[in-house]
């Protein structure tokens, strides 16, 4: 039960208990001034009825102390709660802090191939996107290189894709691919819409709802688009670890 409840239920039994003593003194005092004839009956009365009235006081001040407690007690629930929300809350943020603390020179290490190596410009980019599945929950990609001459964007690397046709080249500002390059900022999109990305193995074909376009930017000009999909959502520190990357990798994309 309450607190704040009990406090009033003997607040109440109190006052019940006074009355009654009360008005069984008020009787035996009635004999008694009848019994000895005593006259002065007017201040005996006054005497009763203070008595009365400090009981309704001591009374109302218990009701008033109890919810005191209750409002004390509330309160500190109250700042209990807070605290609590609070804690969970730093977890969240110390998680994300984490989650961004990415270290960009071991993921150098491990996604991008040798410097000294002689992989064909197909080779390398399948060779990046290949790593890049290893690390991340990557189910496909796409590696597009700009042309030199030219503002278009040709496919040089392929991870788990198996269309019909080849993926299509594209024009600086085409397609979501295009805007990218021209905004020079990453864009990853939740939710696509179904078939839009189609994974085949032995299982079946299955559609991923995630997918992310980073632009490799060197110079400040978009040299390479890469394509990754995902059943998996992309944390906000994806995108920031491939800007990372991005000079590394444009570096040798312009020795091709």
């Amino acid at each position: 039960m309450d607190t704040n409840k009990i406090y009033k239920i003997l607040a109440s039994l109190a006052l019940i208990s006074a009355f009654i003593v009360f008005f069984v003194l008020f009787g035996k005092i009635q004999n008694l001034l009848l019994e000895y004839k005593i006259s002065d009956k007017q201040s005996i009365n006054i005497l009763l009825i203070l008595v009365v009235i400090l009981t309704v006081f001591l009374f109302t001040l218990s009701i008033l102390a109890s919810s005191k407690h209750s409002n004390q007690d509330k309160y500190s629930n109250n700042e209990i709660d807070i605290f609590k929300e609070k804690s969970k809350q730093q977890v969240v943020d110390k998680d994300e802090n984490e989650e961004e603390l990415l270290n960009v020179e071991n993921y150098i290490k491990k996604i991008l191939p040798k410097v000294d190596s002689k992989l064909k410009l197909e080779k390398y980019t399948e060779k990046i996107l290949s790593n890049i599945a290893k690390e991340f929950d990557i189910v496909q990609g796409l590696f597009f290189v700009k042309d030199r001459e030219k503002d278009i964007y040709h496919i040089t690397g392929k991870y788990a894709y198996f269309g019909d046709e080849e993926p299509k080249s594209f024009n600086l500002g085409e397609t979501l691919s295009g805007q990218v390059a021209i905004n020079k900022i990453a864009l990853n999109l939740k939710d696509i819409p179904d078939n839009y990305v189609t994974i085949l193995s032995g299982l079946g074909s299955s559609s991923p709802n995630h997918l992310i376009i980073i632009p490799i930017i060197i110079e400040d000009k978009t040299i390479a688009i890469i394509e990754l999909a995902s059943f998996k959502e992309f944390k906000r520190n994806f995108s920031d670890l491939f800007e990372g990357m991005s000079n590394q990798i444009g570096e040798t994309l312009l020795k091709y």
